[in-house]
């Protein structure tokens, strides 16, 4: 409707109630707002790149454990801290 746009084009190409529309317009600001703080959420996150070596690191303990499972060795603090 910013556009110029009819609410009843809107409506149909949408496939959403004129009340759904009309409510959307009337806090336009407000979804905008929370959009552009959500986007910039979202892009700090993508940057967030984990070290190559603590990836390894999970690896090889999750292989570790799931070798200890399959022989059905308990997992202990003891073996943990050796």
């Amino acid at each position: 409707m910013e556009a110029g746009e009819k609410r009843t084009n809107i409506c149909s190409s949408l496939s959403l109630a004129p009340a759904t529309v009309s409510t959307i317009m009337v806090n336009t600001k407000k979804i905008k707002q929370s959009a552009q703080k959500t986007t910039k959420l979202h892009t700090s996150n993508e940057r967030y790149t984990r070290n190559f070596n603590t990836e390894k690191m999970e690896q090889f303990l999750t292989l570790w454990v799931d070798d200890l499972n399959q022989k059905r060795i308990p997992l202990t603090h003891h073996a943990i801290a050796a």
